[in-house]
């Protein structure tokens, strides 16, 4: 594609493909993706896009515009890079270049997390004057989509517009008009410090390196709090370190950010402090690095110290202690093998013999292991907690409701499996369709194929216009109803000769 746009300063990929529909004047989202991509499956990404190599391919080797600059300068990854494993972070990245299917957002945690995410594209006002008088037309910036970011660095707070970041069209890319109209009205008095908009610029702003081990982060926020004086020996005082978080970060604006911060045994923070099993967002982060480090520290600083921090030595084997008599030993191996071999591991445990366990785990633990691995049981448990019997009625009477109401509407867009669970407001049970039958049967017998969908678009035409055969030629009929010769199924070729046109 001849003349691609190169993307702004800090513009979303998003963005640029947007803006490359409106600069060769393609109002077809599919021809867009199409030209952009060879792909018409693309779906319309603003935060983590795929397909990223075939966006690299449209510059020229000069401009140094390879796929994971782009990444790094004109999506949300730097976010999440500098927080994940080293292979998570290549294999991710590798996804984002090539193609997935929201590969991403679940290996990075995105539809899981406890932050809040987005719904509208957000912008700020100010920015956009700049934009026209600098480049002659606006972009969305990275910036502004950012959750947890709600005010510009340089002007007051964002706005948020009436365009969906997850919009029902997935294959459309939305450019940034002049007729963009804002949601929410504008404060007048911005905050006096932009912590969190500060830091996140410093993250958007870092480039491609090696990311720290979970077990670094760890050993780094442990002499972090022991430089803090909120340890005692080895432990964290959990109430010392609650006071400096809620010393420096209002506890309403945790609460709006989606982490708060509690008294509660599973609230984020404990597990945040102990051995990170699992990694955490950039929120949470940037909120206890404010707190433990002060004003003064900076990314660039932080992360090099993560990654000099030395894994602890691990013992992986145990011999029984020299001090055990042997006799004493043979008696609680006894013990334990006898009530192992009948109840299993877990439930020996939970009978009353876990001083046993503890007995062994300290001074047997080599032969412990060995023989719990032996004599595991697996337990195989039945969930009832939903009666999938009622809930496949249920369903059913929503999709047949869905039915009825479309039945004579001739415009809606293919009434596929996917449309049908998005009109009854019940996506969620495409995952159990083995458990519904009554709805799968339903689904099937329904679901209405390309072809089909192509005869009513054509019928829709031919109604809407009051089309006659002989009367209007071919091409005409076929733009109205939005088809083309290339992708026309058999059968709709079939209808078009029923009717009297010869395609």
């Amino acid at each position: 594609m001849l003349n691609f746009p190169v993307p702004y300063p800090d513009e979303l990929l998003y963005s640029t493909v947007a803006r490359a529909g409106v600069h060769f004047g393609i109002t077809s989202p599919k021809q867009l993706l199409d030209e952009v991509f060879n792909d018409r499956k693309v779906v319309a990404t603003a935060d983590l896009p795929s397909h990223i190599e075939a966006i690299a391919q449209q510059y020229p080797i000069s401009l140094g515009l390879t796929a994971e600059t782009l990444a790094y300068k004109h999506t949300l990854f730097p976010l999440y890079a500098p927080f994940i494993p080293e292979s998570r972070r290549l294999r991710n990245l590798d996804s984002m270049i090539r193609r997935t299917k929201g590969a991403v957002h679940l290996a990075l945690g995105v539809v899981t997390s406890r932050i809040r995410q987005r719904h509208h594209f957000h912008l700020c006002p100010e920015c956009l004057e700049e934009q026209l008088s600098k480049y002659g037309e606006y972009y969305w910036a990275r910036q502004w989509q950012v959750a947890g970011c709600k005010y510009c660095l340089k002007h007051a707070e964002l706005c948020s517009t009436q365009y969906e970041l997850h919009n029902y069209h997935r294959h459309t890319f939305i450019a940034l008009a002049p007729t963009m109209t804002c949601l929410s009205s504008q404060s007048n008095s911005p905050p006096l410090d932009k912590l969190i908009e500060k830091r996140v610029r410093e993250l958007l702003d870092l480039s491609p390196s090696q990311s720290p081990s979970l077990e670094q982060w760890s050993n780094f926020y442990r002499r972090t709090a022991q430089d803090a004086h909120i340890t005692k020996k080895s432990k964290i005082i959990y109430n010392d370190l609650k006071h400096k978080i809620l010393s420096c970060w209002p506890a309403h604006q945790l609460t709006q950010l989606g982490i708060p911060v509690t008294d509660n045994q599973s609230n984020w923070l404990r597990f945040f402090m102990r051995k990170h099993r699992k990694t955490f967002s950039y929120l949470q982060h940037i909120v206890v690095l404010e707190s433990l480090l002060g004003p003064e520290w900076i990314f660039k600083e932080v992360l090099p110290q993560v990654k000099k921090q030395t894994p602890l030595v691990t013992i992986s084997y145990y011999s029984p202690s020299k001090n055990i008599s042997q006799t004493t030993l043979h008696s609680k191996r006894e013990a334990w093998l006898k009530i192992v071999e009948n109840k299993g591991s877990r439930k020996a445990r939970l009978s009353g013999s876990d001083h046993l366990y503890s007995w062994l785990y300290r001074n047997d633990r080599c032969w412990l292991k060995r023989i719990n691995k032996k004599y595991r049981k697996t337990t195989c448990s039945e969930n009832r907690r939903v009666d999938w019997h009622e809930r496949d009625k249920q369903t059913l009477e929503k999709l047949k409701t869905v039915q009825q109401d479309h039945a004579n509407k001739l415009n809606s867009p293919r009434r596929s499996k996917n449309w049908y669970f998005a009109q009854a407001e019940c996506r969620h049970m495409a995952q159990k369709m083995d458990m519904l039958p009554l709805s799968a049967a339903f689904l099937e017998n329904n679901n209405e194929d390309v072809a089909s969908y192509q005869m009513r678009r054509i019928i829709r035409a031919i109604q809407g216009h009051d089309l006659q055969p002989g009367e209007t030629p071919n091409w005409e009929l076929l733009r109205l109803s939005g088809l083309s010769e290339q992708r026309m199924k058999k059968r709709t070729r079939q209808f078009l000769q029923h009717l009297g046109w010869s395609v």
